[in-house]
């Protein structure tokens, strides 16, 4: 593939900004996703997580701590979209396909039920519909159904402050660095979602950190457990990698399994040659001297 080719591809990547700043917590982004998807009610159940996200919720709003004491931040929680989907990578029948403008498409009848998706996804989104008889998986759709007039998705046309827009994924990043660089007093230097991970399509910029939210680990998180090229590399890059060595190791490993068992087998039976050799020369000593 062409530079070129490459740069006219991400250019037509949709993807949302969240400003955590600008979040007030009305929660209108939820109630348009409803709408818009017609999802039924959602009732309080021990099988479902605490961040408001369920088979019947696509996204959902989080009270954190503000910086500063005593003040609170809200953050928007959904499908994050990513560059190279973990869901995608693990899917068994691919019901879960990156699309090239940007959304990670779900294919219901192709799904099996099998919740690979769920184990897989470092932000644990994808739910399952566990109080439906016939279930699926669901999540963000960020596609054509979710669109409203304009072009943009229900849930960024209904935010009354633009805390959430809905665009180009390299124009939102150029924003999201705009108003970082205008206001340094007030954000954080960092884009959320900008390079973990391999990048996604939905990205986040605030006044604190949103990494334990979002589920997006720092880049000494990283390091600590020893995969710091998740910084800037997807888990299925990171896997292929992986894969691609393992037929090596398997061959070094079972070479090297073999030749300390041929080595440990040669010296017992040089040792037990030895044992019948002294043995011999032991009778044969005593039949001499009689």
């Amino acid at each position: 593939m062409s530079g070129a080719h490459t740069k006219k591809t991400e250019a037509k990547v949709k993807a949302i900004l969240t400003d955590a700043t600008k979040c007030i917590g009305c929660e209108r982004c939820v109630q348009a996703c409803v709408r818009q998807n017609k999802l039924p009610e959602d009732y309080p159940a021990r099988f479902k997580a605490d961040d408001g996200l369920s088979g019947a919720r696509y996204t959902s709003i989080r009270e954190i701590p503000g910086r500063e004491s005593g003040t609170s931040r809200f953050v928007r929680r959904q499908c994050m979209h990513c560059e190279d989907p973990t869901c995608a990578a693990a899917c068994l029948v691919g019901a879960l396909v990156k699309r090239p403008d940007g959304p990670v498409h779900y294919d219901a009848d192709m799904c099996i039920g099998c919740r690979y998706c769920m184990l897989a996804c470092p932000f644990m989104i994808p739910r399952y519909e566990y109080d439906r008889p016939l279930p699926y998986v669901q999540k963000c759709k960020m596609d054509e159904t979710c669109r409203v007039d304009g072009g943009a998705p229900a849930c960024t046309s209904a935010c009354p402050t633009g805390a959430t827009v809905f665009g180009l994924r390299e124009d939102l990043i150029k924003e999201a660095k705009r108003r970082i660089a205008e206001r340094p007093d007030l954000y954080k230097d960092h884009i959320w979602g900008e390079h973990e991970f391999g990048g996604t399509s939905v990205i986040y910029i605030s006044d604190n950190d949103l990494g334990e939210v979002l589920r997006i680990p720092s880049a000494e998180e990283f390091a600590k457990r020893a995969v710091p090229t998740l910084t800037h590399d997807s888990v299925p890059h990171l896997m292929h990698n992986w894969v691609m060595v393992t037929p090596f190791q398997f061959f070094t490993v079972g070479a090297g399994l073999a030749g300390a068992a041929f080595l440990r087998r040669r010296s017992r039976v040089m040792e037990e040659e030895a044992a019948e050799k002294a043995a011999r020369d032991s009778v044969n000593k005593k039949e001499g001297e009689a």
